[in-house]
């Protein structure tokens, strides 16, 4: 049977101060082939139950394996642990997503567009995860990644993975792509004032899957891909935007980096 993760969350329940609840329960949530894993920590199976009220129930994970309709009729994925989140695919320059096999044993991946050489008008795609409070990290800990598969000839000089915020967005950016045509990924998060970047030395672009996480903490930014890590020294300031999450690009103009392999298992962990 599958088991995702090891919390259950239900739809955002608005209250009368305008506060979005989280409700979640302790219980393992089994829904089908998937093993047991903590999104945040590589996939490894789950060690010990998350806290009902800690930052751990913050996380968002889309896996994109069950399809729903968005609130525009647009194809959308829920969290796969059940929390109040969700993403929609669009789309610009008649662009899609597609279902493909995931790494093996987990299920269903996104491809995005292939890539395009006209300077105008190529297919364009991205899920987006509306703004939310939960995914916001202030100055604290925070943790984001997906795992990838990106042949040599899907590289460009910019290919977006995850972000939230764009360049100049106030409160400030984080993001992970594959930035070089030798597919090396890196972190990078930004403030106002601030910029901190580290590039892997693991490349991506090798039509293999891939786990690739980011994470910022009170010492500097981390980097991992398959478990090997890198590290840049540093602090930056708080990052709390307005801005959606938005998975395999930035928007879907003709200047955005589009992302053209395949993306699975995207996490974002807020404050652990």
């Amino acid at each position: 049977m599958r088991r995702r993760g090891s919390w259950r969350a239900l739809v955002p329940t608005p209250v009368a101060s305008g506060v979005l609840v989280l409700l979640v329960s302790l219980a393992p949530a089994v829904v089908g082939c998937r093993s047991s894993t903590d999104p945040g920590v590589g996939l490894a199976p789950t060690t010990g139950a998350p806290t009902a009220t800690g930052p751990a129930a913050a996380a968002l994970w889309l896996s994109f394996d069950e399809p729903t309709t968005g609130y525009d009729g647009s194809t959308a994925y829920a969290d796969a642990q059940g929390g109040p989140l969700a993403g929609r695919v669009v789309t610009g320059s008649r662009g899609g997503v597609r279902r493909v096999a995931g790494p093996p044993g987990r299920g269903s991946a996104l491809a995005f567009p292939p890539r395009c050489s006209a300077s105008t008008g190529c297919p364009r795609a991205m899920v987006e995860v509306p703004p939310s409070p939960l995914l916001d990290a202030g100055t604290g800990a925070l943790r984001f990644g997906a795992t990838v598969r990106l042949a040599p000839g899907q590289t460009t000089a910019g290919s977006n993975i995850v972000q939230k915020g764009r360049y100049g967005t106030a409160g400030g950016q984080w993001k992970l792509q594959v930035d070089s045509d030798e597919g090396f990924p890196s972190c990078m998060v930004r403030t106002a004032e601030e910029v901190l970047t580290v590039r892997s030395r693991v490349s991506v672009s090798d039509a293999s899957w891939h786990r690739v996480s980011c994470r910022r903490d009170a010492d500097g930014l981390v980097i991992e891909v398959d478990g090997t890590a890198d590290r840049r020294a540093g602090g930056v300031g708080s990052v709390d935007n307005d801005e959606p999450v938005r998975i395999g690009s930035p928007g879907v103009g003709d200047d955005d980096d589009q992302f053209h392999g395949s993306i699975d298992d995207v996490f974002v962990r807020v404050g652990g």
